[in-house]
This record gives structure tokens, C-alpha cells and sequence, in this order.
């Protein structure tokens, strides 16, 4: 993996980077596409193309079942894979679904499994481990001590098996030592990409800067990695509540603070049942809402289904007609809709004419009326103190 530095924004840690991996190249920021949500006759704008997340979850006995043979979980990431185009990055993220040991049999399968359908091998997601944590656990807790031990156990399986793809490792929101002991060991192995499995939390909350963004940011320029690492942000909450019908556009503010990459949320939301209520009698009524980055103010909205054509750029290639008529027979394809055309608006939004700079962005970010100053604050103390490490 050949990453080069173009530019570096003097006042947060957003960057541009040129990032080539065998034949296949990218550049950041960048906005991963879940492809597994495109169905084959759903089109997105070229623009939207270029990195295709592919995810799928398994416990003990399914990895151990795929080594004797049972073909399910490869199908799931062959599905997936099929939807990416020529020349498209793909990255395989797998959520080893349990809280006992990863034996290293099972390591291996998931290795093998990631890199028979992805450019990437990426550490397995251990979100029951991480449910299980308390905040603010460290790496003496059981649940912690556990997660880093697999990460090892992953690891060596990897290297055992001389697989030559680069290795991606995971960060969970837990607390700032276990974000320091697993980045380290990291870097202590030679790894160049990190990703933070934020697990629906938002990147922007105070807890989850002081426990995994800081200390991942600091652990990095202190091993001399800024400018020769990719960090990528999974399964990030995407907006808060701002002003009004608003709410913030929180894959923004990620890049403000050294992500790279911005994938998707793969995790249902914990609602209440009267949520869910409330969603299923307003899609009875034809009041069906998608929550949308706009452009113009750097911000999510709620668009109306019936507005979706006034509100999309001409740049989109998403069919407005057929969301509706999805939708209008399945409400639950609202959430599917979202996904994918939230990353082609925020492609567009990164990719038109020629690209944002990095130091765009935050200035866009606070120049929009629907801007927080707790955000805006956070994000200079955070390069504050990344810099003065």
C-alpha cells in the first residue's frame, strides 16, 4: 500500500491523500458505499464509486461450520462483492458475533474469507465484547483483555497464512487505554490502516473523542504514521439534533478529525417500541421522511418522499421514482434509501469539481447557521493537542 500526502489542513487534521493499493487507486477524504444495499437495476452517481464496503457477522460455530465446508458466510460476502464495480477498492468487515476466545482456527477462516472477496484484511468487529465493556474499561478488565488478546490471536493467523493484502486494525469505543494498547500493537506490527468501529455512537461526543479519537490521534503522530496511515470510521452514528429541523452532518465533522474514510452504519437502532410505532403510522399516512445531507448547508434535513426530486442535485443518478415506489410499498426501505443516497450526496459533495480541499470542509462546517460551538470547540482542542504531541 502506497499512501502519499498532498495537502494538510493547518487547522484541524483533515487531509488529502493519494492512496494506491496494487491496481487500485482512491483518494481521500472519501465516503465508503455500502454495495450490498444497490440492487442491480439502482444506478448512483460514478462519483459515489471508487470504495465498496461489504459486512457480514458470525459466531464460533458459523466460522466453524465455514471451515467444514458450509458455504454461508461466503456467499453473504460473494453477494456483496458481485455489486462492486472493476477497479473498485472493496473492504470486508466481519463482526465475529460472540464473547469467547477467538480460537485461531477461526482467525484464520475470517482472514481466508476477507481475502478471497476483499482488498483488505480488516480485524474482526467484536461488538458483544464491546457491549459487554463498561465505558471507560481498561486493558486489565476481562472483557477488554479479551478483545485484545483475539486481535493478537487474529494477527498471527495472518501472518501465518503469508497473506501479502494490507491489514486494517479495529478500534472500539471502550476507553483511552484500550484504544492506546490495540493502536499500538498496531503499529508495533506494522500496520498502516486503523479503523474505529464507533458502534452507533457519534464521532463528535466528547466521550468518544477523550476514549478513542484523541489518544488514536496522538498514539499515530507519535509513531510518525499521520502522513503514512488511513483511518476509516465504521458504523459511526452519521447526525445529532441541531437547530430546528436540522441535524449535524457528523460524517463531516469525522473528517475534521483525522478520518479518512467514512463507511456505514451496519447496526439496527436500540429505539423504544413507540418509536418504531410512531415511524410505522406515519408511513401509513404517507408522511414518510428521509434524513439527507444537504449540500448547501453542510447539515442533515428531512426531506419528504414527495419532495425527494426538488431536493436532489441534477448530479444524482439515484431514481427518484423508484425510492418512492419502493418505499410506498415497503416503508422499511426507507432506511436503505437513506443509506445509499446519503453516500452519493455526500460523494458528490466531496468529489465536484475536482474535489473539496480539506480545509473547506471545517470552514463550511462553522460558517453554516446550524453549526454547534461544543463542536466546533472540540474540534480545535483535539488538533491542539494532537500537535502538541
Amino acid at each position: 500500500m502506497r499512501i502519499n500526502t498532498i495537502e494538510l489542513d493547518g487547522n484541524t487534521l483533515s487531509s488529502h491523500k493519494e492512496v494506491e493499493i496494487g491496481s487500485k487507486q482512491f483518494t481521500t477524504p472519501a465516503k465508503a458505499l455500502q454495495v450490498g444495499k444497490l440492487r442491480s437495476t439502482e444506478n448512483v452517481s460514478s462519483l459515489t464509486r471508487g470504495i465498496a464496503e461489504i459486512y457480514t457477522k458470525a459466531n464460533a460455530a458459523a466460522l466453524e461450520n465455514s471451515r467444514s465446508g458450509w458455504t454461508g458466510l461466503a456467499k453473504k460476502l460473494e453477494r456483496q462483492a458481485k455489486n462492486a464495480q472493476d477497479g473498485e477498492l472493496v473492504i470486508p468487515f466481519l463482526e465475529y458475533d460472540d464473547t469467547s476466545d477467538l480460537e485461531p482456527k477461526n482467525a484464520a477462516e475470517i482472514a481466508k474469507l476477507q481475502t478471497n472477496y476483499g482488498d483488505f484484511i480488516t480485524v474482526p468487529l467484536m461488538i458483544p465484547l464491546v457491549n459487554a465493556a463498561d465505558d471507560g474499561d481498561d486493558r486489565s478488565s476481562s472483557h477488554v483483555s479479551t478483545i485484545i488478546q483475539n486481535t493478537q490471536t487474529f494477527l498471527n493467523a495472518v501472518d501465518e497464512l503469508g497473506i501479502g493484502k494490507p491489514v486494517m486494525g479495529v478500534i472500539p469505543p471502550i476507553s483511552e487505554d484500550c484504544t492506546q494498547a490495540l493502536t499500538e500493537l498496531y503499529a508495533e506490527s506494522g500496520l498502516r490502516a486503523y479503523c474505529v468501529d464507533f458502534n452507533r455512537r457519534s464521532p463528535m461526543a466528547q466521550a468518544q473523542i477523550n476514549h478513542v479519537v484523541n489518544p488514536l490521534m496522538q498514539t499515530l503522530t507519535g509513531y510518525d504514521l499521520g502522513e503514512e496511515s488511513i483511518v476509516y470510521a465504521v458504523n459511526a452514528r452519521n447526525s445529532r439534533q441541531a437547530a430546528g429541523n436540522r441535524r449535524t452532518a457528523d460524517a463531516m465533522y469525522a473528517y475534521t478529525l483525522g478520518f479518512d474514510i467514512v463507511g456505514d452504519n451496519h447496526i439496527p437502532p436500540n429505539w423504544p417500541e413507540e418509536v418504531f410505532k410512531k415511524i410505522a403510522e406515519q408511513s401509513e399516512d404517507g408522511k414518510v421522511e428521509l434524513r439527507l445531507f444537504d449540500a448547501n448547508t453542510v447539515s442533515i434535513v428531512e426531506v419528504p418522499v414527495d419532495d425527494l426530486a426538488s431536493f436532489l442535485p441534477d448530479t444524482a443518478e439515484i431514481s427518484v421514482n423508484r425510492v418512492q415506489k419502493r418505499i410506498a410499498s415497503n416503508p422499511d426501505e426507507q432506511y436503505r434509501f437513506e443509506k445509499l443516497i446519503n453516500s452519493e450526496l455526500i460523494s458528490l459533495y466531496l468529489e465536484s469539481e475536482g474535489g473539496v480541499d480539506p480545509s473547506e470542509i471545517f470552514i463550511e462546517l462553522s460558517s453554516t447557521e446550524y453549526a454547534q460551538e461544543t463542536d466546533l470547540k472540540r474540534v480545535h482542542n483535539l488538533i491542539s493537542e494532537v500537535r502538541d504531541t
